[in-house]
């Protein structure tokens, strides 16, 4: 029997991704937001616009920055594999985002007031995430500038951290469950204001863990990211404008 050989490349292992990479992540991302935003915290006595702008640019220096230049920059991960840069999104992704994220609100604030009714707490505890969204009250320039940094600049910056580098490495280190899991539970860890909050957190990490596997596209939780910070700036600015009492 003559064998035949052929010209077909061989596949290549995949190099496991590194430790140190995760290390850095960790540490430099997710660390240095931490202790920058404690030492603002310290500093300041009365949340205002720009004590609000100088907390969207620390996430997006040290979350979207420490992909880039730890990841991106260092050739560590790859912008166009996870679908960011370039942008590219299906328009089944594009709407089914958008669909999923509005149907998961209530969902997410029923767990979220029950957990933390549960917890022994009450709602009061949110009252500085408010503060941070409407730092004046209802204002135009208030409400245009934490729409642009909270409802889509951090959202880009957070699935860049949380899906991008965190899932993405986990992803390829081990499996998927774990890299759901894992990640969403940093992302949750991440919105630490009460209990409720970090329970309704999980349930969009583990969703956007979900539409990152499945759209093969960093857009597509990107965009249900930027659907549900703005959908919830809208109803608190609403809330403010219109019935005031119910938010104090």
């Amino acid at each position: 029997m003559e064998l035949v050989q052929t010209n077909q490349p061989q596949p290549v292992p995949v190099e496991a991704p590194s430790w140190l990479d995760l290390l850095l992540y960790v540490v430099i991302g997710g660390g240095g937001f931490v202790v920058t935003s404690l030492v603002l915290g310290s500093f300041v006595h009365k949340v205002t616009l720009p004590v609000s702008l100088a907390a969207y640019a620390l996430n997006i220096f040290f979350f979207a920055g420490s992909v880039l230049v730890l990841g991106g920059a260092r050739g560590k991960l790859s912008l166009s594999e996870i679908g960011f840069s370039p942008p590219r999104i299906s328009a089944k992704w594009f709407f089914g985002a958008i669909a999923l994220s509005l149907a998961l609100v209530p969902l997410r604030g029923v767990i979220g007031i029950v957990v933390q009714y549960l917890s022994g707490g009450n709602l009061q505890g949110l009252q500085g995430r408010m503060d941070v969204i409407a730092p004046d009250g209802v204002t135009l320039i208030g409400f245009l500038v934490t729409l642009f940094g909270a409802g889509i600049l951090v959202p880009i910056s957070e699935e860049l951290f949380f899906r991008g580098a965190l899932f993405t490495w986990f992803r390829n280190r081990y499996n998927f469950p774990i890299a759901l899991v894992v990640s969403s539970l940093l992302f949750a860890l991440g919105h630490i204001d009460t209990i409720g909050v970090v329970a309704s957190s999980l349930v969009l990490g583990v969703a956007n863990a979900w539409l990152f596997e499945k759209s093969k596209t960093l857009w597509a939780p990107i965009l249900m990211h930027i659907t549900t910070n703005s959908f919830a700036i809208l109803l608190i600015y609403g809330a403010l404008a219109f019935a005031p009492q119910l938010v104090k």
